[in-house]
């Protein structure tokens, strides 16, 4: 949605682009708008992150669906803390950048929140979950764009943001959008890539392995599924082909499924089928990277030779591959696998802990396709002024 505005240029004071469009900006609704000064007060941070915390920034939140999906261990400075100077219901504006607001709730308790965010207060609680899909909206968006005073990156100061005027629903409109409004900020809470918290408990390390009982506090995750060894006929270690490699296609010669390959790019070493005693994947095999954090899970459809960093699964039943690659590429299965990676610098998996990864029944059945969902600021576009 669009609108547009005459400016009659012999009144004003400068032309400042960022400025003229600023106070030109129109929301597309009749409804009385107001300073959002007048709405919610800014908080200042009062804790201090080191180096290694996980941190919530602006480059946390999925620009598309809204969602914390990973928090950052590198930021360092200034936080608030949720709990302390953060409650529920407040709101969290990007500085930089035209990304989602986040509102904060009791999902987030304990969290450490960069100051790379303007954190606002309602005045009346009611207006947080309101507040958040204004800003977060395409015109909140375009709001936030015509305020910003960067050229290349967007950057708005709190006080610009303070000053501009946003729409105030009346009671009745408020109560009518707030359910549908939850929902959508509901749909945001979604897994992140990474654990966000520390934990503790008591264990008896007798009846288990050190180095599981130390990785994850919830020991449940290592069975809750068959072991992927039961789905092979074996499973082979790839083997070192940097001595016999060429950098051309030649007659004679195998491509080289390395990690790079098994991320989607196009081999860029062949070895002699018959030298060497190569491990050959045959198509239908199972290629998963034994080093680094990510799997990188594909099924062979050629002939190809296992690097020394690729492990090469034979499937009792081939059948079964693409649900397994799916799952092995997935949230569920990423967790599990750093729980067995060794290797503080370089993490890597052996072959026998692959074999351990646990596959729910769920993940081999046949899944629906998945309906269109529109990016977080369309859907409140749409709810916000075209309801």
């Amino acid at each position: 949605m669009f609108t547009s505005v005459i400016l009659d240029l012999r009144l004003e004071r400068n032309w400042e682009p960022g400025r003229l469009t600023a106070e030109a900006f129109r929301w597309p609704t009749a409804e009385q708008a107001v300073p959002l000064r007048g709405l919610a007060t800014r908080l200042a941070p009062r804790s201090f992150a080191a180096s290694g915390s996980p941190v919530v920034t602006p480059a946390s939140v999925d620009p598309v669906s809204g969602g914390i999906r990973r928090r950052s261990k590198k930021y360092q400075g200034s936080v608030f803390q949720v709990g302390a100077e953060l409650r529920a219901g407040d709101v969290l504006v990007p500085r930089v950048g035209l990304g989602p607001a986040v509102l904060v709730s009791e999902h987030l308790r304990g969290a450490l929140v960069a100051a790379r965010f303007t954190a606002l207060r309602p005045l009346d609680s009611e207006f947080g979950l309101w507040l958040w899909g204004v800003l977060s909206s395409e015109s909140g968006r375009r709001l936030r764009a015509n305020l910003s005073q960067g050229a290349a990156i967007a950057a708005v100061e709190p006080s610009s943001l303070l000053d501009a005027i946003v729409p105030v629903p009346s009671v009745e409109r408020l109560r009518r959008v707030n359910g549908p409004l939850c929902a959508v900020e509901d749909s945001t809470h979604v897994d992140e890539e990474e654990a966000v918290e520390t934990w503790w408990q008591t264990t008896d390390l007798r009846a288990t392995e050190w180095r599981m009982a130390l990785a994850t506090p919830d020991p449940s995750i290592l069975t809750a599924g068959e072991p992927l060894a039961d789905f092979c006929g074996e499973i082979l270690h790839g083997r070192n082909t940097r001595g016999l490699a060429i950098e051309e296609e030649a007659p004679g010669y195998l491509p080289v499924a390395d990690i790079t390959m098994l991320g989607g790019k196009a081999p860029r070493r062949w070895v002699p089928e018959e030298e060497g005693n190569p491990t050959v994947a045959q198509p239908g095999d199972l290629l998963v990277a034994a080093l680094g954090n990510l799997p990188h899970a594909r099924i062979a459809d050629a002939r190809v030779v296992a690097d020394t960093n690729v492990l090469v699964l034979r499937l009792r039943n081939p059948s079964h591959g693409p649900a397994l690659a799916h799952y092995l590429n997935g949230q569920d299965a990423y967790r599990v696998r750093q729980v067995f990676t060794v290797g503080a610098t370089v993490p890597w998996i052996s072959a026998t802990d692959l074999g351990r990864i646990p596959v729910p029944a769920a993940a081999l059945e046949p899944g629906e396709t998945p309906a269109v969902v529109l990016p977080l600021a369309q859907r409140l576009e749409l709810l916000l002024w075209e309801s």
